[in-house]
């Protein structure tokens, strides 16, 4: 060997430099003072975070290993300018080993992790700026990464004393905690411990989450992580599983959560969810990626059962719900919440000791939130329980899409008929645009009949529209604008005869019909209702309804912004009646209470049937057009207005003396 380094010297004084250059790294690793390099290492931290970083402590670097580790004491790092706190970390020690053996086969391993007395203060404000969005230092909202964190896997996790701190104006949520993780549980199967008190909304806030020992964990084992978080109503229990501990691409949750109102959830997760009755709901949670995926949905939302499959995607601009729900049974009252009533046996919103009860509800839409996410959602109730209402389906598909929200079709399945058709609400200016179509389409009026009655007062195939278009974030102010039309019309029926003689108001037959056991019944040619709706106030267009004996007619308007009531139905016989008052039937009051009455001192001119059906004759054929423009075809409809044609030619000018017989 010796005469080999003689023979070649150039190779000798490679050797020797190498071995120089060796020894020069190792002494200079011993004996350097690492302290000098704080500046250096606290300015590679604040370019990386956006945030201040600094050493006020030591700084301890051993390489000679095979775990390297360095160890940092005194580390701060700010909030943003704007935040409430200055220092977002901060830590007396902070102590970080890497595997190198792992390191070489391009695994990052961490053997062990040591924090003692770490705080941490996150804070988002108002206008949604996050002090845990780095990169920038104000803090500005970030696009979420389409990349989920992965925590290299940590084989050893000491955290001693620490305290963290959340206030979100956004969620509404403010948290202060301790976390503590150990090498031996405190307690049975709790080696690592967070819990947190605080308010979520202004109610009362508290989580706890335990796992086991954080020591000698491994990429390949499992690890389990359970999660108990209580506010106010809110009960949510969430049992964790990573396959791969911490890898945050992949892991299962069981959940289970209860509350008065699942749109509360929203705190906790950031959707926007419909307003419901009391809830409690299972499902098996799988993150892969940056979609939540629940299978096996089940629970209860009041005394309505709801199951499918739900997909949360985040990694957007904005996150996204996919959801498949279904109900065996569905209790139409659960729907209140959705419009803003009260949920059965609930208190409805304060509103003052002396303010009115509405039919239409006054709870504004949460604009913010439904702009902030957007949905696909399908639902169907394969039977559904409705007091008074002879329903079989209920089913609906709602798009939200940018703040633009439409369901279509909404349908409203009767056992004889259905009502159907879409909702949109544009909530992307600051106040919403919302537009209502629906349809009712050959509705059986037989099949609404009053318990205690032996026969229903109307029979017959009801068909209708209802055109509204409005604005405001609540039903009652939608309804308080609305512009459009609203028109029904009955082709052929029959109607009750007690029902047809008191709109005419034949005292002696009418009340002697009501107190009969069987009521004999009338033929209906045609009847129509037909309202035209201008900011917030529906007046008649077209009212009546023409029956064998009598031709009913109507006329007035309903303030649906004050919900008041001012109609008024007029009967004219087609064959002589005795003791008949010559004066309208009243329909006064409001809405929700209203009141019906004879109207005093008013007496209306007795008009024949040709006449009356001449006035009604060109709302009413645009009344049947704007319906279903085949409907006229019907031939009772048509012989109305034929007949009512040919009377009307027949009839004199306003104001001209009548045609004298030949």
């Amino acid at each position: 060997m010796s005469n080999f380094f003689a023979t070649h010297r150039k190779i000798r004084w490679f050797g020797l430099s190498l071995a120089a250059l060796l020894l020069a790294v190792v002494l200079f690793t011993i004996f350097f003072d690492w302290n000098d390099l704080r500046p250096a290492v606290a300015h590679i931290i604040s370019e990386e975070t956006g945030r201040r970083a600094a050493i006020n402590g030591n700084l301890r670097v051993h390489l000679w290993s095979w775990n390297p580790s360095a160890q940092v004491d005194g580390l701060t790092i700010d909030n943003p300018p704007w935040a409430a706190q200055r220092v977002m970390f901060a830590a007396d020690q902070l102590g970080v080993s890497v595997s190198l053996g792992r390191l070489l086969l391009g695994q990052l391993v961490l053997p062990q992790i040591r924090l003692v007395r770490p705080t941490v203060d996150l804070e988002r404000d108002a206008k949604g700026r996050a002090s845990w969005d780095l990169g920038t230092a104000a803090g500005k909202p970030q696009r979420p990464s389409r990349r989920p964190a992965k925590i290299p896997p940590i084989r050893r996790l000491l955290i001693e004393d620490g305290r963290i701190r959340i206030a979100d104006s956004i969620r509404k949520l403010t948290l202060t905690g301790s976390v503590n993780a150990a090498d031996v549980a405190h307690r049975p199967g709790a080696g690592f411990e967070l819990q947190c008190t605080g308010s979520l909304n202004a109610k009362p806030f508290r989580a706890e989450l335990r796992g086991g020992p954080l020591i000698n964990l491994d990429p390949d084992h499992p690890y389990d992580l359970d999660a108990h978080v209580t506010a106010s109503d809110i009960t949510l229990h969430a049992r964790t599983h990573f396959p791969k501990p911490f890898d945050m691409a992949e892991y299962h949750v069981k959940l289970e959560i209860s509350g008065n109102d699942l749109a509360d959830v929203y705190y906790l997760t950031g959707l926007a969810l419909p307003d419901t009755p009391p809830y409690r709901l299972a499902a098996d949670i799988e993150h892969r990626g940056t979609i939540f995926r629940l299978d096996d949905l089940e629970g209860k939302l009041g005394s309505s059962d709801v199951a499918g499959q739900v997909e949360v995607q985040t990694g957007r601009s904005r996150p996204k719900l996919v959801a498949r729900i279904h109900s065996k049974r569905l209790d139409l009252i659960d729907l209140a919440p959705v419009l803003g009533h009260p949920a059965a046996g609930g208190e409805p919103p304060p509103r003052g000791p002396a303010a009115p009860q509405r039919l239409f509800p006054d709870a504004d839409l949460q604009m913010n939130r439904v702009r902030g996410m957007d949905a696909d959602v399908s639902y169907r109730a394969n039977a559904v329980i409705a007091p008074k209402m002879p329903m079989k389906e209920v089913s609906f598909h709602l798009l939200l899409n940018d703040g633009l929200l439409r369901i279509d079709p909404l349908a409203f399945v009767l056992k004889a008929g259905k009502f159907d058709g879409s909702v949109t609400i544009d909530a992307r200016s600051s106040v919403p645009q919302s537009t209502i179509d629906m349809a009712l389409d050959d509705v059986d009026l037989g099949q609404f009949k009053p318990a205690k009655a032996q026969q229903p007062p109307l029979q017959g195939s009801l068909v209708g529209r209802v055109e509204i278009r409005g604005r405001g974030a609540s039903v009652h102010k939608l309804a308080a604008s609305a512009d459009g039309t609203i028109s029904v019309a009955l082709p052929h029926g029959e109607m009750n005869d007690a029902f047809a003689e008191l709109t005419g108001i034949d005292v002696m037959k009418g009340l002697g019909l009501l107190l009969s056991p069987k009521q004999p019944n009338v033929q209906i040619r045609c009847g129509v209702i037909d309202f035209r709706a201008r900011n917030g106030t529906l007046d008649s267009r077209s009212v009546f309804i023409d029956t064998s004996t009598v031709l009913i007619t109507g006329r007035g308007h309903i303030d649906l912004g004050d919900e008041r009531l001012d109609l008024s139905l007029q009967g004219d016989p087609k064959k002589l009646r005795l003791f008949r008052l010559r004066t309208p039937i009243t329909l006064r009051g409001t809405l929700m209470h209203p009141r019906i009455g004879v109207k005093p001192g008013a007496l209306l001119a007795q008009a024949g049937v040709a006449t009356a059906l001449g006035t009604l004759l060109t709302p009413f054929a645009a009344a049947l057009a704007f319906i279903d423009p085949g409907l006229a075809k019907n031939k009772d409809c048509a012989a109305v207005i034929a007949q009512a044609g040919a009377d009307v030619s027949d009839q004199p000018p306003r104001g001209a003396a009548p045609k004298t017989p030949p």
